[in-house]
């Protein structure tokens, strides 16, 4: 297991976790001393104290609270990975008008620029000599005031059929997440889960807000930037590595997505 903090100011904190699943401490009870935003890099089930288990992945943000305790549970052997950023106190309280428990939900979707955005903070802080101290206060302030500003509505007022269905949906992300790579069918996912493939199609995007196919896409998408990152690998082997038919394929999905083709987008992740 290790945490690093990457970057430090009086008004602002960002880090990194990771942990394996073979280390015995992956399945300790998780404790947050102060109240985060995580951006999960990795897929992995998160369950906080009193409440269902949710698949953790790169298309959300989870909120954790100051004394927030939470498990984790395997889905593949990536384990956890992933970046965490904190506002001081009293400016957390101002962007969400309370003195208390700042987080009223626990995870949200990551708004396609807010994911670019913590990205491009990240490079900045690993590549540059210099670090822009109030570029990367803006931004990170920038990020927490979108994201909290977003409407919610609190899990409780589900009907036990809509949890059932949000239970439903979660084990079918965690099939999804075993292997981005594969392309399991509707009718696959469907028979694995003992539903039907319409009911499944149907309750997917009612829960989910987009159907599996696209929420399949994102993910791999999403995970192909962060992989281009890292290892600036061949964009066409990454193409059928997450399963795309071809580099056209995926070079128009990642466009739809991020408005730019992905060498555009490693240059602008790039520039500050």
């Amino acid at each position: 297991m290790s945490e690093v903090i990457l970057y430090q100011t009086e008004m602002i904190e960002i880090g990194v976790f990771t942990v394996s699943p073979d280390e015995p401490s992956f399945m300790q009870q998780g404790y947050v001393d102060s109240p985060i935003i995580v951006f999960p890099k990795n897929s992995i089930w998160i369950q906080h104290e009193g409440s269902s288990p949710f698949v953790a992945d790169a298309t959300l943000v989870n909120f954790y609270n100051q004394g927030q305790s939470y498990q984790r549970f395997a889905i593949n052997q990536s384990g956890d990975f992933c970046h965490w950023f904190r506002i001081e106190e009293s400016l957390l309280s101002e962007v969400v008008a309370k003195d208390q428990q700042h987080f009223s939900r626990e995870n949200m979707t990551c708004p396609v620029m807010v994911f670019l955005t913590h990205l491009k903070v990240l490079n900045h802080i690993a590549v540059m000599t210099q670090v822009n101290s109030l570029w990367i206060e803006n931004q990170v302030l920038n990020m927490f005031d979108t994201l909290l500003a977003q409407p919610y509505k609190q899990d409780r007022q589900f009907s036990k059929k809509q949890n059932r269905h949000k239970h439903l949906i979660e084990r079918v992300k965690e099939s999804l997440h075993e292997d981005l790579s594969v392309n399991l069918s509707l009718q696959q996912l469907a028979k694995r889960h003992n539903t039907s493939p319409y009911h499944l199609s149907r309750v997917f995007k009612t829960i989910n807000g987009e159907g599996i196919n696209q929420y399949r896409k994102q993910q791999r998408l999403r995970h192909m930037l962060l992989e281009l990152q890292i290892q600036h690998n061949e964009l066409v082997d990454l193409a059928f590595d997450y399963g795309f038919s071809s580099h056209s394929h995926m070079s128009a999905s990642f466009k739809q997505l991020f408005g730019m083709t992905p060498s555009e987008c490693l240059q602008t992740l790039s520039n500050q």
